[in-house]
Protein backbone atom coordinates (compact mmCIF):
# COMPACT_ATOMS: atom_id res chain seq x y z
CA UNK A 1 0.00 0.00 0.00
CA UNK A 2 2.71 2.54 0.82
CA UNK A 3 4.65 1.90 -2.37
CA UNK A 4 1.24 2.65 -4.45
CA UNK A 5 0.84 5.85 -2.30
CA UNK A 6 4.46 6.74 -3.27
CA UNK A 7 4.09 6.08 -6.82
CA UNK A 8 1.16 7.72 -6.95
CA UNK A 9 2.76 11.10 -5.33
CA UNK A 10 5.74 10.55 -7.60
CA UNK A 11 3.43 10.77 -10.90
CA UNK A 12 1.46 14.07 -9.64
CA UNK A 13 4.57 15.45 -9.11
CA UNK A 14 6.25 14.43 -12.18
CA UNK A 15 3.25 15.70 -13.72
CA UNK A 16 3.08 18.86 -12.09
CA UNK A 17 7.35 19.54 -13.22
CA UNK A 18 6.33 18.26 -16.88
CA UNK A 19 3.88 20.95 -17.02
CA UNK A 20 5.76 23.49 -15.83
CA UNK A 21 2.53 25.98 -14.99
CA UNK A 22 2.73 27.95 -11.49
CA UNK A 23 -0.40 28.55 -9.28
CA UNK A 24 0.68 29.92 -6.19
CA UNK A 25 -1.59 31.59 -3.75
CA UNK A 26 -0.22 34.87 -3.88
CA UNK A 27 1.62 36.38 -6.25
CA UNK A 28 2.60 35.60 -10.20
CA UNK A 29 0.74 32.84 -12.15
CA UNK A 30 2.30 30.96 -14.94
CA UNK A 31 1.41 28.75 -17.72
CA UNK A 32 4.25 26.92 -19.50
CA UNK A 33 7.10 28.84 -17.51
CA UNK A 34 8.01 28.54 -14.01
CA UNK A 35 9.18 32.00 -13.37
CA UNK A 36 6.10 34.24 -14.57
CA UNK A 37 7.41 37.95 -14.63
CA UNK A 38 3.68 39.42 -14.80
CA UNK A 39 0.68 38.75 -12.74
CA UNK A 40 0.04 36.54 -15.47
CA UNK A 41 2.04 34.96 -17.88
CA UNK A 42 1.62 32.64 -20.87
CA UNK A 43 4.49 31.28 -22.55
CA UNK A 44 3.07 30.45 -25.57
CA UNK A 45 -0.43 31.10 -27.39
CA UNK A 46 -4.24 31.51 -25.49
CA UNK A 47 -7.95 31.18 -26.57
CA UNK A 48 -10.40 33.85 -25.70
CA UNK A 49 -14.08 34.55 -26.68
CA UNK A 50 -13.20 38.18 -25.87
CA UNK A 51 -10.53 40.77 -24.40
CA UNK A 52 -11.55 43.23 -21.27
CA UNK A 53 -8.72 45.81 -19.84
CA UNK A 54 -10.09 47.67 -16.78
CA UNK A 55 -13.52 46.25 -17.50
CA UNK A 56 -13.81 47.61 -20.75
CA UNK A 57 -14.52 45.68 -23.72
CA UNK A 58 -11.02 45.65 -26.02
CA UNK A 59 -11.57 42.83 -28.22
CA UNK A 60 -15.48 41.68 -29.02
CA UNK A 61 -16.26 37.81 -29.71
CA UNK A 62 -18.44 38.00 -32.82
CA UNK A 63 -20.50 35.67 -33.40
CA UNK A 64 -20.48 33.48 -36.73
CA UNK A 65 -23.41 32.46 -39.20
CA UNK A 66 -23.86 29.59 -40.98
CA UNK A 67 -22.29 31.44 -44.18
CA UNK A 68 -19.46 33.33 -42.18
CA UNK A 69 -17.03 33.21 -39.88
CA UNK A 70 -16.21 35.22 -36.84
CA UNK A 71 -15.61 39.00 -37.51
CA UNK A 72 -12.00 39.97 -36.09
CA UNK A 73 -12.22 43.58 -35.46
CA UNK A 74 -8.57 43.95 -35.50
CA UNK A 75 -8.56 43.95 -39.62
CA UNK A 76 -10.08 46.60 -39.95
CA UNK A 77 -7.88 49.03 -38.73
CA UNK A 78 -4.81 47.35 -40.91
CA UNK A 79 -7.06 48.90 -43.72
CA UNK A 80 -5.15 52.17 -42.63
CA UNK A 81 -2.41 51.58 -44.58
CA UNK A 82 -1.46 52.56 -47.99
CA UNK A 83 -3.41 49.83 -50.13
CA UNK A 84 -1.34 48.53 -52.67
CA UNK A 85 -4.12 47.11 -54.83
CA UNK A 86 -7.31 49.15 -55.09
CA UNK A 87 -9.97 47.27 -56.37
CA UNK A 88 -10.39 45.07 -53.39
CA UNK A 89 -13.58 43.65 -54.09
CA UNK A 90 -12.91 42.77 -57.58
CA UNK A 91 -16.09 45.74 -58.89
CA UNK A 92 -13.84 46.17 -62.30
CA UNK A 93 -12.02 42.94 -63.08
CA UNK A 94 -9.49 40.67 -61.05
CA UNK A 95 -7.10 42.97 -59.05
CA UNK A 96 -4.29 42.15 -60.88
CA UNK A 97 -5.32 38.09 -59.42
CA UNK A 98 -3.87 35.74 -61.58
CA UNK A 99 -3.49 31.63 -61.47
CA UNK A 100 -0.50 30.67 -59.62
CA UNK A 101 0.58 26.97 -60.90
CA UNK A 102 4.35 26.31 -60.95
CA UNK A 103 3.34 22.75 -62.97
CA UNK A 104 2.66 25.18 -65.83
CA UNK A 105 -1.23 22.94 -66.30
CA UNK A 106 -4.26 23.96 -67.05
CA UNK A 107 -5.43 22.10 -63.79
CA UNK A 108 -6.14 25.66 -62.07
CA UNK A 109 -8.47 28.66 -63.67
CA UNK A 110 -9.91 31.39 -62.25
CA UNK A 111 -12.88 33.33 -62.84
CA UNK A 112 -14.39 36.70 -61.89
CA UNK A 113 -18.09 35.56 -61.60
CA UNK A 114 -21.40 38.07 -60.09
CA UNK A 115 -22.45 36.84 -57.01
CA UNK A 116 -24.99 38.17 -54.54
CA UNK A 117 -24.34 35.92 -51.68
CA UNK A 118 -20.52 37.37 -50.66
CA UNK A 119 -19.99 39.80 -47.86
CA UNK A 120 -18.69 42.40 -50.11
CA UNK A 121 -20.83 45.58 -51.98
CA UNK A 122 -19.39 44.64 -55.74
CA UNK A 123 -21.70 41.63 -56.50
CA UNK A 124 -18.77 39.84 -57.63
CA UNK A 125 -15.88 37.50 -56.55
CA UNK A 126 -13.47 35.39 -58.04
CA UNK A 127 -13.51 31.80 -58.21
CA UNK A 128 -11.02 29.39 -57.94
CA UNK A 129 -11.20 25.75 -59.51
CA UNK A 130 -8.80 22.77 -59.25
CA UNK A 131 -8.94 19.95 -61.35
CA UNK A 132 -5.78 17.81 -60.95
CA UNK A 133 -1.81 17.89 -59.81
CA UNK A 134 -0.81 21.46 -59.43
CA UNK A 135 1.92 23.34 -57.52
CA UNK A 136 2.81 24.30 -54.55
CA UNK A 137 0.11 22.20 -53.01
CA UNK A 138 -2.58 22.31 -55.54
CA UNK A 139 -2.04 25.67 -56.61
CA UNK A 140 -3.67 29.01 -56.22
CA UNK A 141 -3.68 32.89 -57.26
CA UNK A 142 -1.12 35.22 -57.35
CA UNK A 143 -1.28 39.05 -56.32
CA UNK A 144 1.84 40.31 -56.40
CA UNK A 145 3.13 43.19 -54.34
CA UNK A 146 7.05 44.60 -54.40
CA UNK A 147 9.19 43.82 -50.95
CA UNK A 148 11.78 46.30 -49.72
CA UNK A 149 13.94 47.35 -47.21
CA UNK A 150 12.51 46.87 -43.83
CA UNK A 151 8.76 46.80 -45.39
CA UNK A 152 6.14 45.78 -43.63
CA UNK A 153 3.38 43.90 -46.32
CA UNK A 154 0.07 42.60 -44.87
CA UNK A 155 -2.06 40.59 -47.32
CA UNK A 156 -6.01 40.46 -46.49
CA UNK A 157 -8.32 37.75 -47.76
CA UNK A 158 -11.85 37.13 -47.42
CA UNK A 159 -12.31 33.62 -49.02
CA UNK A 160 -14.47 30.58 -48.74
CA UNK A 161 -12.55 27.53 -48.52
CA UNK A 162 -13.86 24.32 -48.62
CA UNK A 163 -13.34 22.04 -44.92
CA UNK A 164 -9.93 19.84 -45.22
CA UNK A 165 -8.11 22.36 -47.36
CA UNK A 166 -5.45 25.08 -46.19
CA UNK A 167 -4.54 28.57 -47.17
CA UNK A 168 -0.61 28.66 -47.61
CA UNK A 169 1.81 31.39 -48.84
CA UNK A 170 4.99 31.05 -50.87
CA UNK A 171 8.12 31.74 -48.98
CA UNK A 172 10.17 33.70 -52.00
CA UNK A 173 13.09 35.81 -50.91
CA UNK A 174 12.18 39.03 -48.60
CA UNK A 175 15.61 40.35 -47.90
CA UNK A 176 18.22 39.17 -45.02
CA UNK A 177 16.26 38.98 -41.64
CA UNK A 178 12.99 38.55 -42.97
CA UNK A 179 9.78 37.51 -41.28
CA UNK A 180 6.16 36.64 -42.13
CA UNK A 181 3.23 35.12 -40.32
CA UNK A 182 -0.57 34.68 -40.50
CA UNK A 183 -2.15 37.07 -38.33
CA UNK A 184 -5.81 34.72 -38.65
CA UNK A 185 -6.08 30.93 -38.88
CA UNK A 186 -5.97 29.75 -42.42
CA UNK A 187 -8.21 26.42 -42.61
CA UNK A 188 -11.11 26.23 -44.50
CA UNK A 189 -14.04 26.04 -42.65
CA UNK A 190 -16.50 26.04 -45.49
CA UNK A 191 -17.60 29.66 -44.09
CA UNK A 192 -16.56 32.90 -45.30
CA UNK A 193 -13.26 33.88 -43.54
CA UNK A 194 -11.10 36.68 -42.98
CA UNK A 195 -7.56 35.63 -43.37
CA UNK A 196 -4.36 37.78 -43.14
CA UNK A 197 -0.67 37.26 -43.65
CA UNK A 198 2.04 39.55 -42.46
CA UNK A 199 5.39 40.03 -43.75
CA UNK A 200 8.53 42.07 -42.79
CA UNK A 201 11.07 42.59 -45.22
CA UNK A 202 14.41 42.15 -44.40
CA UNK A 203 17.25 44.76 -43.79
CA UNK A 204 19.13 44.07 -46.85
CA UNK A 205 18.15 42.19 -50.30
CA UNK A 206 17.54 40.38 -52.54
CA UNK A 207 13.79 41.71 -52.17
CA UNK A 208 11.53 39.54 -54.32
CA UNK A 209 7.60 39.72 -54.41
CA UNK A 210 5.26 38.65 -52.18
CA UNK A 211 1.35 37.67 -52.76
CA UNK A 212 1.37 33.85 -53.64
CA UNK A 213 -1.32 32.12 -52.38
CA UNK A 214 -2.35 28.37 -52.40
CA UNK A 215 -4.45 25.41 -51.07
CA UNK A 216 -3.03 22.36 -49.43
CA UNK A 217 -5.17 19.33 -49.43
CA UNK A 218 -6.37 16.01 -51.25
CA UNK A 219 -5.33 16.28 -54.60
CA UNK A 220 -8.58 17.37 -56.49
CA UNK A 221 -9.45 15.39 -60.04
CA UNK A 222 -12.06 16.19 -63.00
CA UNK A 223 -14.48 14.28 -61.39
CA UNK A 224 -14.07 15.49 -58.08
CA UNK A 225 -12.96 19.39 -58.57
CA UNK A 226 -12.33 21.83 -55.51
CA UNK A 227 -13.93 25.19 -55.70
CA UNK A 228 -12.99 28.25 -53.55
CA UNK A 229 -14.38 31.70 -54.05
CA UNK A 230 -12.61 34.97 -52.83
CA UNK A 231 -15.02 37.98 -52.09
CA UNK A 232 -11.95 40.74 -51.71
CA UNK A 233 -8.06 40.65 -51.65
CA UNK A 234 -6.00 43.12 -51.38
CA UNK A 235 -2.33 43.82 -50.04
CA UNK A 236 -1.26 46.75 -47.91
CA UNK A 237 1.96 48.57 -47.53
CA UNK A 238 1.90 49.54 -43.51
CA UNK A 239 5.19 51.03 -43.79
CA UNK A 240 3.37 53.94 -45.91
CA UNK A 241 0.50 55.38 -44.38
CA UNK A 242 -0.21 57.88 -46.79
CA UNK A 243 -3.13 56.54 -48.46
CA UNK A 244 -3.26 57.90 -52.13
CA UNK A 245 -6.91 56.75 -52.96
CA UNK A 246 -9.92 58.68 -52.51
CA UNK A 247 -12.15 58.59 -49.79
CA UNK A 248 -15.90 59.61 -49.40
CA UNK A 249 -15.12 62.17 -46.95
CA UNK A 250 -18.18 63.57 -44.76
CA UNK A 251 -16.62 66.17 -42.00
CA UNK A 252 -18.24 68.99 -39.58
CA UNK A 253 -15.20 71.72 -42.44
CA UNK A 254 -16.83 70.60 -45.76
CA UNK A 255 -20.04 70.51 -47.03
CA UNK A 256 -19.55 67.98 -49.70
CA UNK A 257 -18.88 63.76 -49.69
CA UNK A 258 -15.67 64.37 -51.44
CA UNK A 259 -12.78 66.48 -51.49
CA UNK A 260 -9.14 66.44 -52.86
CA UNK A 261 -6.90 68.20 -50.82
CA UNK A 262 -3.99 67.47 -52.93
CA UNK A 263 -2.65 66.41 -56.32
CA UNK A 264 -4.51 63.51 -57.94
CA UNK A 265 -4.14 61.03 -60.50
CA UNK A 266 -6.60 59.03 -62.13
CA UNK A 267 -5.76 56.27 -64.69
CA UNK A 268 -8.87 55.57 -66.02
CA UNK A 269 -12.37 57.24 -67.05
CA UNK A 270 -14.47 59.42 -64.82
CA UNK A 271 -17.68 59.57 -64.99
CA UNK A 272 -19.43 62.14 -62.72
CA UNK A 273 -23.38 61.71 -62.29
CA UNK A 274 -23.24 58.75 -64.99
CA UNK A 275 -21.55 55.37 -64.85
CA UNK A 276 -20.82 55.58 -68.35
CA UNK A 277 -18.26 57.40 -69.60
CA UNK A 278 -18.71 56.32 -73.51
CA UNK A 279 -14.90 55.95 -73.57
CA UNK A 280 -13.91 59.52 -72.29
CA UNK A 281 -11.41 60.71 -69.78
CA UNK A 282 -14.08 62.48 -68.35
CA UNK A 283 -17.73 62.43 -68.17
CA UNK A 284 -20.62 64.69 -66.25
CA UNK A 285 -24.07 64.18 -66.96
CA UNK A 286 -24.94 67.18 -65.32
CA UNK A 287 -23.95 70.73 -65.34
CA UNK A 288 -20.72 72.40 -64.02
CA UNK A 289 -19.54 76.01 -62.51
CA UNK A 290 -16.39 76.97 -63.39
CA UNK A 291 -14.09 80.51 -62.13
CA UNK A 292 -12.01 79.85 -65.62
CA UNK A 293 -11.40 76.79 -68.18
CA UNK A 294 -8.31 76.70 -70.37
CA UNK A 295 -8.76 74.18 -73.37
CA UNK A 296 -5.34 73.55 -75.19
CA UNK A 297 -6.70 72.30 -78.50
CA UNK A 298 -4.57 70.74 -81.01
CA UNK A 299 -3.83 71.11 -84.72
CA UNK A 300 -3.37 74.96 -85.95
CA UNK A 301 -5.50 77.96 -85.38
CA UNK A 302 -7.16 79.18 -87.76
CA UNK A 303 -4.88 82.69 -87.85
CA UNK A 304 -4.47 81.22 -91.55
CA UNK A 305 -7.49 82.86 -93.06
CA UNK A 306 -5.79 86.14 -93.32
CA UNK A 307 -2.88 84.77 -94.78
CA UNK A 308 -2.34 85.98 -98.48
CA UNK A 309 -2.52 82.63 -100.00
CA UNK A 310 -5.45 81.69 -98.58
CA UNK A 311 -8.38 81.03 -100.78
CA UNK A 312 -11.83 82.50 -99.70
CA UNK A 313 -14.78 80.71 -100.76
CA UNK A 314 -17.02 82.54 -103.31
CA UNK A 315 -20.36 84.10 -101.63
CA UNK A 316 -22.36 82.14 -103.95
CA UNK A 317 -20.91 78.68 -103.07
CA UNK A 318 -21.31 79.67 -99.80
CA UNK A 319 -25.17 80.50 -100.28
CA UNK A 320 -25.13 77.14 -101.89
CA UNK A 321 -24.04 75.16 -99.21
CA UNK A 322 -26.52 76.86 -96.75
CA UNK A 323 -29.17 75.97 -98.82
CA UNK A 324 -28.04 72.57 -99.06
CA UNK A 325 -26.78 71.53 -95.54
CA UNK A 326 -28.74 74.11 -93.38
CA UNK A 327 -25.80 75.03 -91.27
CA UNK A 328 -22.26 76.47 -91.74
CA UNK A 329 -19.63 75.00 -93.33
CA UNK A 330 -17.17 73.78 -90.72
CA UNK A 331 -19.95 73.86 -88.18
CA UNK A 332 -21.53 70.63 -86.80
CA UNK A 333 -24.93 70.14 -87.70
CA UNK A 334 -27.65 69.70 -84.67
CA UNK A 335 -28.02 66.29 -85.70
CA UNK A 336 -24.04 65.45 -85.24
CA UNK A 337 -24.21 67.23 -81.95
CA UNK A 338 -27.14 65.18 -80.73
CA UNK A 339 -25.38 62.30 -81.70
CA UNK A 340 -21.92 62.72 -80.19
CA UNK A 341 -21.99 66.21 -78.42
CA UNK A 342 -19.59 69.11 -79.19
CA UNK A 343 -15.92 69.45 -78.86
CA UNK A 344 -15.18 72.67 -77.47
CA UNK A 345 -11.95 73.43 -78.42
CA UNK A 346 -13.13 72.07 -82.12
CA UNK A 347 -16.10 74.52 -82.01
CA UNK A 348 -14.16 77.23 -81.09
CA UNK A 349 -11.88 77.27 -83.84
CA UNK A 350 -14.42 76.61 -86.36
CA UNK A 351 -16.19 79.95 -85.07
CA UNK A 352 -13.02 82.06 -85.05
CA UNK A 353 -12.61 80.53 -89.08
CA UNK A 354 -16.22 81.64 -89.44
CA UNK A 355 -15.69 85.07 -87.93
CA UNK A 356 -12.28 85.78 -89.99
CA UNK A 357 -14.01 84.69 -93.11
CA UNK A 358 -17.15 87.01 -92.18
CA UNK A 359 -14.17 89.85 -91.81
CA UNK A 360 -12.74 89.80 -95.53
CA UNK A 361 -15.93 89.06 -96.98
CA UNK A 362 -16.89 92.44 -95.39
CA UNK A 363 -13.75 93.56 -96.23
CA UNK A 364 -14.45 92.64 -99.61
CA UNK A 365 -17.50 94.32 -99.68
CA UNK A 366 -16.13 97.52 -98.24
CA UNK A 367 -13.88 97.63 -101.37
CA UNK A 368 -16.43 97.17 -103.59
CA UNK A 369 -19.02 99.94 -102.42
CA UNK A 370 -16.29 102.14 -102.60
CA UNK A 371 -14.92 101.32 -105.69
CA UNK A 372 -18.40 101.96 -106.85
CA UNK A 373 -18.76 105.09 -105.22
CA UNK A 374 -15.80 106.17 -107.03
CA UNK A 375 -17.25 105.27 -109.77
CA UNK A 376 -20.49 107.90 -109.61
CA UNK A 377 -17.97 110.82 -108.75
Amino acid sequence: MKKILLLAALSLSAGISLAQNTFPSSGNVGINTTTPAYNLDVNGSFNANSLYIGKQLVLPSVPSTPDRGAFNVLLAALRSAKRMHPDEQFTNGTNSCEVYNNTANSNVTLSRLPISTAPSTSGYCLQLKHTGVASPGIGGYQQQGMSGSNKTLVHLIRAKIPVGYTLNYANNALGTGAMRQWLTNNTGTGKWEDYAYMVVCGYAGPYGTAGYVFLTGDTPTVANPVYWQIASSAMYDLTDLNDNSIRNQQSEDQIADLRITGNGFMAGNVGIGTSDTKGYKLAVNGTGMFTKVMIKPYGSWPDYVFKPEYQLPPLAQLEAYIQKERHLPHIPSEKQITETGIDLAENQKALLKTVEELTLYILQLKNEIDALKAARK
